[in-house]
């Protein structure tokens, strides 16, 4: 999965991986990896490589987990669902692969960097102020949004604002436009690729929303909001900095 390409990158091991699939594309030097599939692992090749140890997101592919296992491959899971959980999931991994140092030293920058950002950390005036209604869409035509219990939801919350769907049983609801419109949320976060900026400017219906009209759109890279990795970090700092500005 990208978001472990990414964590074993930076706990600087990087050298021991021997592969990837196709949609793990950070760090650049994740490109040059050996490919063992993408949606869809090749059993055969992942053998080939002869790993050591086979590192598999828990939630994201169990009927992979299960087949390796009865073949007989040396597995370790993991199953961040949170920010938090991401920093316990790169500790456990450090401590796994002998890097303690380096995952205490990365987790301790990345708790930092939440702190800085969180909205305890500005003005009086913003801790008191009511949190902002945000909304991100994750999907159009249908409308698929961000709800409660989602990854990205944390993200929200970490970022110090509230998820108009976060009361949402599912984790990624679809919406109809006229929900939106009586919504009506103070900014919007759209991943890209999700839809583009010329699209909501040419589409008169988009415009009844404040956010567009007022330009409170933030479009941000779809890898670091969804991968459950070390650079999740930069996703809540996108989202902090952009609703409440950059702290000098």
């Amino acid at each position: 999965m990208p978001s472990v390409t990414e964590m074993l990158f930076a706990l600087d091991l990087g050298d021991r991986v021997v592969g990837v699939t196709t949609n793990c594309n950070y760090p650049p030097a994740a490109k040059s990896k050996e490919k063992i599939g993408g949606f869809f692992i090749n059993l055969e090749r992942v053998v080939s490589l002869k790993p050591d140890l086979v590192i598999m997101v828990e939630g994201a592919q169990k009927r992979d987990i299960e087949r390796f296992k009865k073949y007989g491959l040396p597995i370790h899971t993991i199953n961040p669902r949170n920010v938090v959980d991401v920093m316990d999931e790169l500790v456990k991994l450090g401590n796994k692969m002998g890097q303690e140092r380096v995952a205490a030293a990365l987790v301790s920058k990345m708790k930092a960097r939440l702190a800085a950002v969180q909205p305890g950390g500005f003005s009086l005036e913003l801790i008191l102020r009511k949190r902002p209604k945000v909304l991100t869409i994750v999907g159009n035509n249908p409308l698929i949004v961000v709800g409660g219990g989602a990854f990205i939801d944390d993200i929200m919350k970490q970022a110090g604002v509230e998820n108009i769907a976060g009361g949402s049983k599912a984790a990624y609801p679809q919406f109809s436009f006229e929900t939106l419109l009586k919504e009506n949320p103070e900014y919007l976060i759209i991943p890209s690729g999700t839809i583009a900026k010329s699209e909501i400017g040419r589409e008169p219906r988009w415009q009844k929303l404040a956010a567009v009209r007022e330009n409170k759109i933030l479009f941000i890279d779809a890898d670091i909001l969804s991968r459950p990795g070390p650079r999740v970090v930069e996703a809540v700092e996108a989202i902090a900095h952009f609703i409440y500005g950059k702290k000098n």
